[in-house]
């Protein structure tokens, strides 16, 4: 900020121009084309939008991988592609909060863009209110979330019941899909005829 230097920076000619104005000509002003007391601070904006950028190519990566995999006949035996799901799964909600970041802190100093600053916008509310709210808030869905865990791995720890019986041989078998309720119904010994 104090140079006013972008560092690691990754240029793609004209895009810019051509997402924000629709043209390959249009200019699009930089941060010292604006006075330093209406620039957002550059190092936030910078990294959070790379790690989201970041984010969402490895969700592309690991959706080209998986219809590969498809393609291939081993989608549901690659360990590489199990432990690429199981590291993403958090990825999408970590880009979003990026996105989020990115646009919210990259709008700063306004509220609304030349009329609003953040600061005349900000609500008379003592930070000691906010920050208890947010300490509830945060200890509810602590409690929400560890229950419908603990929920979840009590059911799955459980063993059949004794007596418990499958589905009624003689029952119509409902599925998604016809492959499904013609695997469902050789399962079960059902054939066409008999049904």
């Amino acid at each position: 900020m104090e140079h006013e230097t972008t560092r690691y920076k990754v240029e793609v000619p004209l895009l810019g121009s051509l997402i924000l104005t629709h043209s390959l000509e249009g200019k699009v002003p930089g941060l010292k084309d604006y006075p330093k007391d209406q620039r957002a601070p550059s190092p936030v904006v910078f990294f959070s939008f790379r790690i989201m950028v970041a984010l969402g190519m490895l969700m592309a990566v690991l959706g080209v991988y998986s219809l590969w995999l498809r393609w291939r006949g081993r989608l549901c035996s690659d360990v590489l592609l199990q432990r690429f799901a199981l590291l993403m799964a958090p990825a999408g909600f970590i880009a979003m909060l990026c996105g989020w970041v990115t646009t919210e802190v990259g709008r700063q100093p306004y509220t609304v863009y030349g009329l609003l600053r953040t600061a005349e916008s900000a609500s008379p509310v003592a930070a000691g209110s906010i920050a208890s709210t947010l300490v509830v808030f945060v200890i509810v869905y602590f409690i929400v979330f560890a229950s419908g865990i603990s929920i979840l791995l009590r059911g799955f720890a459980q063993e059949p019941h004794a007596g418990e019986a499958g589905p009624d041989a003689h029952a119509p078998q409902r599925a998604a899909s016809m492959q499904a309720a013609v695997s469902g119904t050789a399962a079960t010994g059902i054939t066409g005829k008999e049904s």
